[in-house]
């Protein structure tokens, strides 16, 4: 709607939250405005009378609680409301206080187990911005603690641990760092002009094409179209593109069977990789559930 961008901010913010109210709680009324912005009682009028004049019948005043609420058959948002922003204000103690769910703790997520220390995180960012070498002390879950000089370009989440992709000048090889087991980083000034790093790390670059579908195991799955409906596979698959770098770890994060066999039991194996030979050569397939070598010689 081309009002919508003529507004001020401030406008524009509220008659966001106003929308996200009546459509996740079913109403509105000027306290929503005047505890959340700050609004005097005129003001918060000013903008539910600007609203329904923007979206015509999306609500209707309840003359005897003297609440908007919403008109379901005819609801029409006029705010483009990304499903991951929803979540998101879902997660917001606030929100979910003014939605009636503040009692039931909101919605739980699982907890981050580690999350980075954020001078470290600053000054592995410092570093990727200026091209620089960070000088580190590593803890490996083989190795122990070791010295390495890297140069980190791009940072990535598994979902349990944050990483900096790195060349280990060292080693002469791209790898992986969990951000977690850093214990001491500097950067190193008088080593600069790295800044290209990235354009040479071929795993980052390349991108791979990931299959997945419903596990052919029935022990796995009883009812593969529901696995179909679950994750809006269309004709039966679900197709990723995702960097070789980082395929192995969200793989394994999303419990995808990667054998060529479909061998992996268990409930938590819903999805197979149909395509697994689009893993060949691909760094980070050791991780990948069924395709570990972790402990073997």
């Amino acid at each position: 709607m081309s009002q919508l961008g003529e507004l001020p901010k401030n406008i524009h913010d509220r008659l966001e939250y106003l929308e996200f109210m009546l459509r996740f709680r079913g109403w509105v009324s000027r306290s929503d405005l005047t505890e959340r912005f700050g609004l005097g009682e005129a003001a918060a009028t000013r903008d539910i009378r600007l609203y329904r004049d923007l979206t015509q019948d999306n609500m209707v005043l309840n003359q005897s609680t003297k609440k908007y609420e919403i008109q379901e058959s005819v609801f029409q948002p006029i705010f483009d409301l990304q499903v991951q922003s929803a979540l998101s204000k879902l997660r917001g103690g606030k929100i979910c206080e003014a939605l009636g769910m503040g009692d039931s703790d909101g919605v739980l997520c699982p907890p981050r187990l580690v999350l980075p220390d954020v001078d470290i995180l600053s000054t592995i960012t410092r570093a990727i911005s200026q091209g620089s070498v960070l000088k580190t002390t590593y803890r490996s879950v083989k190795n122990g603690q070791s010295a390495k000089r890297l140069v980190p370009h791009a940072l990535f989440d598994n979902g349990i641990h944050w990483y900096m992709r790195a060349y280990d000048l060292d080693k002469e090889a791209f790898m992986a760092y969990a951000l977690t087991r850093i214990c001491t980083v500097k950067i190193d000034h008088s080593e600069t002009n790295f800044l290209d790093q990235k354009n040479k790390d071929f795993q980052w670059g390349r991108m791979v094409l990931l299959e997945l579908v419903p596990h052919p195991n029935p022990a796995n799955v009883q009812q593969p179209k529901t696995i179909e409906y679950d994750f809006d596979m269309v004709d039966g698959v679900l197709k990723l593109m995702v960097r070789a770098t980082v395929a192995g770890y969200w793989l394994r994060h999303w419990n995808v069977d990667c054998t060529v066999d479909h061998s992996l039991e268990g409930y938590h194996y819903q999805l197979w990789l149909r395509n697994h030979q689009t893993l060949y050569d691909v760094e980070s397939r050791g991780i990948a559930p069924g395709l570990s070598g972790y402990g073997k010689e």
